[in-house]
């Protein structure tokens, strides 16, 4: 661990940036205690998560090299706490929050007290860096501009809207069944009617969270196959069917069985004897956030498969406790039906002048993506163009 203290011996007001000592982890196991402790009264995402982004490491998806976990206090009390990986990059050091790829958001983890003007954020990173080795930027995706009510102090800083939006939404407390009391009747009866009708062709409909090996091993190869059928489609490769995320379901999942607030839960809907549709999802406090689902391409699809889901999850997780949940990063029309679209930001924050032009440049390429993603016709010809360089490939 390496302590960094801003405090000076001496007359004089202090200047704000040195009311905080930084201390840097190089390790998770070595942070692992502090982290935890801190997740129990900080505001965090599910995806900041100890137990979150412990797993992405084990299954290879992230790496322990150029860790810098900053933890940092003022007045003995951990305030905020940054897990940062610092690495080469196109010739550039550059500071990413941990498990950013692999996420749905990045949020500097934080007591809701913590509000440090623009200046002196811009010192504390700058220390951090400089402890573990230097970086020309820091860099964090898909923030959101407040999350449980706290204002998002990185904000402050550089930012430029992401080329996606989230979908939030407030679900408790609420009834059961959910569809009841939270959609309009038009929606609800479609659903109903949906439920109805896919019962009558495939057997009695039940949602459930797994939690028993069998099924989970079962479930998921179901949704690699859903996934599979669904993203030859889109004319995208299958990530979650790659090792790496394979290992990642198949070791937290299970790891999670039986807790209050799983890192990592599956629901699964049966019609009959087959689970014709999957939802895997990330729990932290009382926030739920969907982080990936299929759907049977099959004759069941004509039944609202994923809306007949939803609704059945939104009982469990509401039954359960959740107050809030995200439905993740991208902008499909079924979930402006559950939950309210709101943009996400990055900040390519620049610590050196190499790094300055470094983040001139990513914002222009990220104002592009953005401009193609909330345009509908570049939107839509960028996706044929995906789909038909995708078909090439596989036949190639």
């Amino acid at each position: 661990m390496t302590l960094l203290t801003g405090r000076k011996a001496g007359q004089g007001p202090i200047p704000p940036h040195k009311a905080f000592d930084v201390a840097i982890f190089h390790a998770m196991d070595v942070a692992e205690a502090e982290w935890r402790a801190f997740e129990a009264v900080a505001v965090l995402t599910p995806y900041q998560r100890f137990d979150w982004v412990k797993a992405l490491i084990a299954a290879g998806l992230e790496s322990e090299a150029g860790l810098a976990i900053a933890v940092i206090r003022r007045d003995g009390e951990t305030v905020a706490l940054l897990p940062l990986a610092i690495r080469q990059r196109f010739g550039l050091r550059v500071a990413t929050m941990l498990g950013t790829t692999s996420s749905n958001g990045d949020w500097l983890m934080a007591l809701p007290r913590f509000n440090p003007d623009a200046a002196t954020l811009q010192v504390l990173l700058r220390r951090i860096c400089q402890a573990a080795g230097g970086a020309d930027l820091v860099t964090l995706y898909n923030q959101p501009a407040s999350w449980q009510g706290m204002d998002n102090p990185v904000l402050a800083l550089a930012k430029a809207p992401g080329a996606s939006n989230t979908y939030v939404a407030t679900i408790g407390p609420t009834p059961v069944p959910y569809i009841e009391h939270r959609l309009s009747t038009k929606r609800r009866n479609n659903i109903t009617r949906g439920m109805r009708r896919l019962a009558e062709s495939f057997g009695p409909l039940r949602t459930v969270r797994v939690n028993d090996l069998p099924t989970l091993e079962a479930a998921h190869q179901v949704f690699l196959e859903q996934r599979a059928a669904r993203f030859v489609e889109m004319g995208v490769r299958n990530i979650f069917a790659e090792d790496g995320f394979v290992r990642l379901f198949r070791q937290l999942a299970p790891a999670s069985f039986g807790q209050a607030r799983p890192a990592l839960c599956l629901h699964v809907l049966y019609a009959g004897e087959e689970i014709v549709a999957t939802c895997w999802g990330a729990m932290a406090g009382n926030h739920y956030s969907q982080y990936i689902n299929s759907t049977s391409s099959g004759p069941a699809s004509q039944y609202s498969l994923m809306a007949i889901l939803i609704g059945t999850v939104m009982d469990d997780l509401t039954q359960a406790g959740i107050v809030t949940m995200d439905m993740g990063l991208g902008d499909f029309a079924y979930k402006s039906e559950w939950a309210e679209r709101e943009p996400v930001f990055h900040s390519v924050i620049a610590l050196t002048r190499r790094g300055q032009l470094a983040a001139a440049a990513s914002g222009l390429r990220d104002g592009l993506k953005r401009q193609i993603k909330q345009t509908p016709w570049l939107w839509t010809a960028a996706k044929r163009l995906r789909q038909l360089l995708f078909s090439l490939t596989r036949k190639s």
